[in-house]
């Protein structure tokens, strides 16, 4: 069973549009697939923008889209980074374990 969901990119890349569920359709017997083109009205809810009234203008009108917002995605940030090391006396354990390093998580 499909969750009826789904994300819209709009022309005037402000925020994304989200879809969910069929009553937010103009026909609710034709769900949009990646790549058609839709008119959509807006609503801020929140912080979302809600995409409602939506209709198929063209389909696959945009089918290049996906893949092209995907490669041009940067590359995901690390959660972790070293904050501080501090370097320890050797001894024979510390040096098999490596140097202790102190990590924060940053989201």
């Amino acid at each position: 069973m499909d969750k009826e969901k789904a994300v819209i990119w709009c022309e005037d890349h402000a925020a994304l549009a989200y879809l969910q569920g069929r009553e937010n359709l103009a026909s609710p017997a034709s769900w949009p697939q990646p790549g058609d083109l839709v008119e959509l009205e807006s609503e801020i809810v929140g912080a979302l923008r809600n995409a409602r009234r939506v209709s198929l203008l063209s389909e696959q009108e945009f089918a290049h889209l996906p893949g092209m917002l995907r490669a041009s995605a940067p590359p995901a940030e690390p959660h972790l980074r070293i904050v501080s090391s501090t370097p320890q006396p050797e001894s024979r354990d510390q040096l098999a374990a490596g140097p202790a390093l102190r990590a924060a998580a940053a989201s």
